[in-house]
């Protein structure tokens, strides 16, 4: 877990790849407004901080966790005044909080060596919420859309991925190249994998730890692809 999104990718991800944590924090939005909450939220997996930056700003304050530390290097020259903290979704002390979001298939990356985590993140979000809380969160299923070969640049970079499905695990082979200026150019490679989870499998493991939860068509402004699967959990009052 440790050697995901390094420099190279994580500049990359805040250039081109931020669109669904700032649909995410508008989903999130809507929920604290409907609910009347007020209070900290958390951000896990927060990257660079789109959602917390977006969440800020409207006057909630924010907790940002993320495993790679040129994220969360990032995270801190953006937001300054945030509080952004390097660690595992999986172990980290989580404060207590009235939302919790977990946006850009954090857990699936967090549980594909620990298949059992993923009840043990639910629970101790549960225990972080305050009653009546939310957690807004995505997870990949089976058949996740994106398998095989792909390839995206832009004037400063280039991403080639090669994706497999194997089982309940998805791998993802990633190089990168970035303009460094002078000429100079930096190629990266990175290997992420990522545990798969049924919805079926994922609804029965929060109503268990005690949360009402349905699933969403999608974030705001954003359908799912197939197999990309969002979910409200509220702790109840």
């Amino acid at each position: 877990m440790g050697d995901i999104y390094g420099r190279d990718l994580a500049v990359i991800h805040v250039d081109a790849f931020e669109a669904l944590a700032a649909s995410a924090a508008e989903t999130l939005l809507k929920a604290l407004f409907e609910r009347d909450l007020s209070g900290r939220v958390l951000d896990l997996g927060c990257g660079a901080g789109p959602l917390s930056q977006r969440i800020g700003q409207r006057g909630f304050p924010t907790w940002g966790l993320d495993i790679s530390p040129a994220m969360i290097a990032l995270a801190r020259e953006r937001l300054p005044q945030a509080e952004f903290h390097s660690g595992s979704v999986l172990d980290a002390d989580l404060p207590q909080a009235v939302a919790v979001a977990a946006v850009g298939e954090v857990l699936n990356y967090a549980t594909a060596h620990d298949p059992g985590g993923l009840t043990h993140v639910f629970q101790r979000v549960f225990e972080a919420l305050e009653p009546g809380g939310v957690f807004l969160f995505d997870l990949a299923g089976p058949r996740r859309v994106g398998v095989g070969t792909s390839f995206k640049e832009a004037a400063s970079w280039a991403v080639g991925v090669v994706a497999t499905e194997s089982d309940d695990l998805l791998v993802r082979k990633i190089t990168t190249f970035r303009d460094l200026g002078d000429s100079a150019w930096s190629r990266s490679f990175e290997e992420h994998r990522l545990r798969l989870w049924t919805a079926a499998g994922v609804m029965e493991r929060l109503t268990s730890c005690g949360f009402r939860v349905e699933e969403l068509l999608g974030y705001d402004g954003v359908a799912m692809p197939p197999s990309l699967h969002v979910y409200l959990a509220v702790k109840p009052s």
